[in-house]
């Protein structure tokens, strides 16, 4: 990434941005012939005499656990669009190492374990038109994919009563190394957004130190990247380019999830997901298709134990429907026989853009009000006095929500300065303005002025112009966030650099795996067009005309499914890449408002990399895992959503 040209590489950086949304002892192994991998079956010594409510975690633990292994793992994982491995080259067996952490004053025992599992999947959703699914293997099983993951375990608590967590991030393209070395891990890299010591200067490093709210106080962790990152690829004949799919692409991670559960015995185990940004879309379908699956891929459980499908889920600054985000309408071109919608409002960006102001001290709004007093006008104005400028105003083509001819005259007017200036005073951008505005080493006189900033505001306008300084440019994840503009790098990834140079070490010293594959944290070419001119991922879902993706009807079937669901939705005030406003606007056309909630915390994207913001997620994510389940006589969640409207 640091070899772009200086101020191209921001601006570079900006727009490839604005097209993503940032178990206990090894078991027996059940295996296909097709399938060459090591048995890490553990031998386990006689039970204990004393019952297993009398024995200590440390000393179940110090029976159960594997002993320490290094992983020589020889593959070299290609990660590009036409990569795979072959699966007799695929091994299952996994690194061990043991470790002890913290967790409420009392120091207890873990295991770290990191390796691949193959993702198989069934006649029915293997790639279509794949040698797979045109039947040359005679197996129903489809071996289509070997996942890396890294597991953390308390092996010394029961299974049935020890929940397991699956995380990813998003992208499409992003590995999970964002979650695994900034938020709930057993150690964490300490960025401290939005601090900036020197916007000049990518840090190659930051503190390491031990996560004394890790995960691992309420759940077992497993970290996932799917295919085309970190250590992931297709198995061949597939490619990483067959995988890259919006449906595919769950049902890839749900079968690895499954084949994760088999190995390791953790059918019984109360399971949850935890997705961010494009995990908001992910997510919710790989809940459904593991509702909709229920127990039937799972192998049987040695201990007899009643098996369990889905607990519930965590969003972390989701995006759940694209057709509503005004900035991703304006950024795709829909492939053959698909549509976009128009006219998208920005109205759930309006919040974020005003504590982005507030930060900076620029908005005349807030006062003394706190911030959660704060949002609550924002919701109001954005909802009524802002939809109204939009959507009655004669300033306005009201196909596209684009100004139109009449929008300078307007904003002349009475009427359009009072509206332009409350606005103004609420996000810190002058809206009323016609001077000349510097824009990428061009000037342009007011009329233009205005049909760049205008009351539909793109968050890359804010990113441009909110400093009215030509040499800087906000943060998109973290709009609190800004460097110059001749940067070779953007805010967004000011520390890209240090977790990758963090994960380099740490998978062989931490976790006992050894490999000289080139680890991929970021993967862009999912979002590089192809030959027909659309991304190499296929956002496009099936049995849509739309091209964008949303999972709020995913969402809607996994509550039908199993009404007991949990449920939390995570956001940032300062996040203007999936604003929170907008996910609650979202909810709302779902009627889901009052049984999703959402939490608003100071922060941008990663609301973890603020420390202030740590213990008050903690708080709210350990009350998640400790509540019960969701009593489905409290509300009944039907099937009304709106397809055709919210595709």
């Amino acid at each position: 990434m640091n070899n772009r040209s200086p101020g191209r590489a921001v601006i570079a950086a900006f727009v490839l941005a604005a097209l993503t949304a940032c178990g206990g002892g090894d078991g027996s192994v059940s295996i296909t012939p097709m399938v060459t991998t090591v048995d890490t079956a553990v031998t386990q010594p006689a039970p204990p005499s004393a019952s297993a409510e009398e024995e200590s975690e440390a000393a179940a633990f110090a029976r159960l656990a594997p002993a320490d292994k290094v992983l020589e793992d020889s593959n070299i994982y290609d990660t590009t669009k036409g990569g795979s491995i072959a699966l007799k080259a695929v091994s299952e067996d996994s690194s061990v190492k043991r470790h002890t952490i913290v967790v409420n004053g009392e120091s207890v025992p873990y295991t770290a374990r990191a390796g691949h599992l193959v993702a198989y999947g069934t006649e029915s959703n293997a790639v279509a038109g794949s040698a797979l699914a045109d039947g040359v293997a005679t197996s129903t099983r489809k071996p289509q994919a070997a996942i890396f993951y890294t597991s953390y375990t308390r092996d010394g608590l029961p299974k049935e009563n020890r929940p397991i967590t699956f995380l990813w991030n998003g992208g499409p393209g992003s590995a999970s190394i964002w979650l695994h070395m900034g938020s709930w891990g057993p150690k964490r890299l300490k960025s401290d957004a939005p601090n900036m010591p020197d916007r000049t200067v990518q840090p190659t490093s930051f503190p390491f130190v031990d996560n004394d709210i890790s995960l691992l106080n309420q759940t077992d962790i497993v970290f996932v990247d799917p295919p085309g990152t970190g250590y992931s690829t297709a198995i061949a004949p597939f490619t990483n380019g067959d995988l890259w799919g919006t449906d595919i692409d769950a049902q890839v991670v749900a079968d690895f999830i499954t084949a994760y559960i088999n190995k390791y015995s953790r059918q019984s185990s109360p399971k949850y997901l935890y997705g961010e940004s494009y995990g908001g879309i992910r997510t919710p379908i790989v809940a459904n298709l593991l509702e909709q699956a229920g127990t039937s891929h799972y192998a049987s459980d040695p201990s007899g134990k009643p098996a369990k499908v889905l607990t519930g889920f965590i969003l972390n600054s989701p995006l759940i429907n694209y057709n509503s985000n005004c900035n991703m309408t304006g950024v795709f071109k829909p492939s053959v026989g698909t549509v976009l919608p128009e006219g998208t409002s920005c109205a759930g960006y309006i919040p974020s853009y005003a504590m982005v102001a507030d930060y900076f001290g620029k908005s005349k709004k807030r006062g003394a009000k706190t911030q959660e007093q704060y949002l609550e006008e924002l919701r109001k104005y954005a909802k009524t006095t802002y939809s109204t400028i939009l959507r009655t105003s004669a300033a306005f083509d009201q196909k596209t929500l684009k100004p139109n001819a009449n929008y300078p005259i307007w904003a002349r007017s009475d009427e359009g300065r009072k509206a332009l200036g409350e606005l103004t005073d609420y996000i810190g951008l002058d809206l009323t303005a016609e001077g000349k505005i510097f824009e990428r080493g061009a000037w342009y006189g007011f009329d233009n002025y205005w049909e760049n900033i205008h009351a539909n505001l793109l968050p890359s306008k804010v990113q441009f112009y909110f400093l009215k300084d030509p040499n800087q440019v906000l943060g998109r994840y973290d709009a609190r966030m800004y460097v110059p503009l001749t940067n070779n790098f953007a805010a967004d990834s000011y520390i890209d650099v240090a977790f990758l140079n963090q994960a380099k070490s740490y998978f062989p010293d931490f976790v006992n795996y050894k490999t000289s594959s080139v680890y991929q944290p970021l993967n862009n070419e999912p979002l590089l067009n192809g030959a027909d001119s659309s991304p190499n991922w296929k956002f496009h879902r099936d049995g849509t005309n739309f091209y964008l993706p949303q999972s709020i009807t995913d969402l809607q079937a996994v509550l039908t499914a199993n009404p007991e669901s949990k449920i939390m939705i995570l956001h940032g005030y300062e996040d203007i890449a999936t604003p929170g406003f907008q996910t609650e606007l979202d909810l709302e056309g779902a009627s889901l408002q009052d049984r999703i909630p959402v939490k608003w915390f100071e922060g941008g994207h990663m609301t973890y990399n603020t420390e202030s913001s740590r213990a008050p997620l903690s708080k709210v994510i350990n009350d998640f895992y400790l509540n019960p389940a969701r009593d489905s006589a409290g509300t009944h969640v039907q099937s009304y959503y709106n397809l055709s409207a919210h595709q």
